[in-house]
């Protein structure tokens, strides 16, 4: 071997710096891949936990869902039940409410056929309304019986009382309103013969009629007050004011003469023209009837009781 080939050897081979530094290298990529497949690891299994946490909670959230969700569908059918409850119970108690009026009503109708041509019957109290405003709401009433094919009403005081005092007594306005009148109203057209042995000389079922019909739509009608009748019931007798046992009649008469006669001068003329509006249907003259009567009773305390007269 020669001293060239032997130069080329060695010079080929590493130097010990050289191994030293390329085992360092070995060293530093060995332990950086431990390094980094023990972080690999650990992500991996933080994503594992994490993974299994999620679909705990997702199967929770599931299973909280299908609670509310029974729950929701429990309480909307016991929802609808009770509607259907409300429904039904409502639509009883209103049945009952239509049957019991129906019969309210039958009954009235049978009462007031029962009193043929009786008088109608009526309690006043005037509280504050003047003369002229008592005088108008009566000419109102007597003007509805002309509406329905009479002629008009006479009216008659029959009696006048003062409500008693009570202590704590719900009616105080009606205790404090002052005197109550007891008024009966006949139609003007006859409707039976005075005495036995006299006969009319007219076939008077028509007229019975129509006064039957007229003393139902007042007896149907919002001019019935129970309370001012109780009260009436419970009132003292006093001695009748002459100007309020003339003034009924005297007014119903000078607007009825008003009205035939046409007179623009009488101090009824505003309220006869006020009343003698187009409105000739019975059923508009029996609202206004009720307009006027609520009208008085806001303004003046006036009431007015319609009922059946008593023999």
């Amino acid at each position: 071997m020669n001293t060239s080939a032997i130069n080329s050897e060695t010079s080929s081979r590493p130097s010990h710096k050289t191994q030293q530094e390329l085992l360092d290298i070995a060293h530093h990529l060995d332990r950086f891949g431990r390094d980094a497949e023990q972080f690999l690891t650990r992500q991996f299994s933080q994503l594992e936990r994490a993974i299994d946490e999620f679909e705990r909670e997702k199967a929770a959230w599931r299973r909280q869902v299908r609670r509310e969700t029974d729950l929701l569908a429990r309480q909307s059918e016991s929802v609808r039940r009770l509607r259907e409850q409300h429904s039904t119970s409502k639509d009883r108690v209103s049945g009952l409410a239509e049957q019991a009026e129906r019969d309210r009503k039958n009954a009235t109708l049978v009462a007031v056929k029962n009193s043929g041509d009786s008088p109608i019957r009526l309690l006043l109290q005037p509280g504050k309304a003047s003369l002229m405003q008592v005088g108008l709401l009566m000419f109102e009433i007597s003007k509805l019986n002309r509406d329905m094919g009479g002629r008009g009403l006479l009216f008659e005081v029959c009696d006048v009382r003062m409500p008693r005092k009570r202590l704590l007594s719900r009616r105080g306005d009606l205790v404090t309103g002052g005197e109550i009148l007891e008024l009966r109203g006949a139609s003007k057209l006859p409707l039976r013969a005075r005495g036995a042995h006299v006969e009319l000389d007219v076939d008077v079922t028509e007229r019975i009629t129509n006064w039957i019909a007229f003393k139902t739509q007042l007896l149907e009608s919002s001019l019935a007050n129970s309370e001012l009748a109780t009260v009436f019931g419970r009132g003292t007798s006093v001695k009748r004011n002459a100007e309020l046992h003339s003034v009924i009649g005297d007014a119903v008469r000078r607007a009825d003469d008003a009205v035939q006669q046409g007179q623009e001068h009488s101090r009824y003329a505003g309220a006869v023209s006020f009343a003698n509006s187009p409105f000739d249907a019975a059923q508009q003259q029996l609202e206004r009837l009720e307009g006027c009567a609520d009208r008085l009773l806001k303004d003046c305390g006036l009431r007015l009781h319609v009922a059946l007269a008593v023999d």
